[in-house]
């Protein structure tokens, strides 16, 4: 220690149980948060917007878009130089103007990085900007994002073992008449 002291070593059951814990907490902050991202379109100027994806096969992309005012999206999927044109999925029974947010899915068809690219074009002439929130969820077809969790549950429970384990072989003090 700094200060000269000593300090007592960490026992390898707190050293699992520290990681245990600490995989379950990342594990539930990984599938917790999901970032959406602001946007911001000027009058009659183009925007756009590229993000990157690794997908495995059958996994499924879903966007959520707020409308803009005065500018329509159009989304690309760019994979292997084949692009996708995503059209927004409606429920039966309502149209466009009715519709809070637009969503849009798509499905991996092979593995690989795909580009995702929203554009933003105006739609007349107009001063007006547009601003708004995109939401991107990725649902994986193999489970491979819930891995940590049962990697910490078997570190925590290696940890509480070994603790129980130390306990019950450690010396006991004892004044005896």
């Amino acid at each position: 220690m700094a200060g000269g002291g000593t300090a007592q070593a960490m026992k390898i059951s707190d050293v699992f149980i520290v990681v245990g814990i600490s995989i379950l907490v990342a594990g539930f902050i990984m599938h917790a948060w999901v970032s959406s991202e602001q946007y911001e379109v000027e009058g009659s100027e183009k925007g756009s917007i590229e993000k990157s994806f690794v997908l495995f096969k059958n996994d499924k992309l879903e966007l959520e878009v707020s409308p803009p005012t005065v500018h329509s999206v159009s989304i690309l999927i760019s994979h292997n130089d084949e692009v996708t044109k995503l059209l927004p999925v409606m429920e039966p029974n309502s149209d466009f103007s009715s519709l809070s947010n637009l969503i849009y899915q798509f499905t991996a068809d092979s593995r690989g990085e795909y580009l995702l690219f929203i554009e933003f074009k105006p739609t007349g002439e107009s001063d007006n900007s547009s601003n708004g929130e995109i939401s991107v969820d990725v649902q994986r077809n193999l489970f491979i994002d819930f891995l940590p969790y049962p990697i910490g549950a078997i570190s925590l429970a290696f940890g509480i073992h070994k603790r129980k384990e130390e306990k019950s072989i450690e010396a006991i003090d004892a004044d005896l008449d």
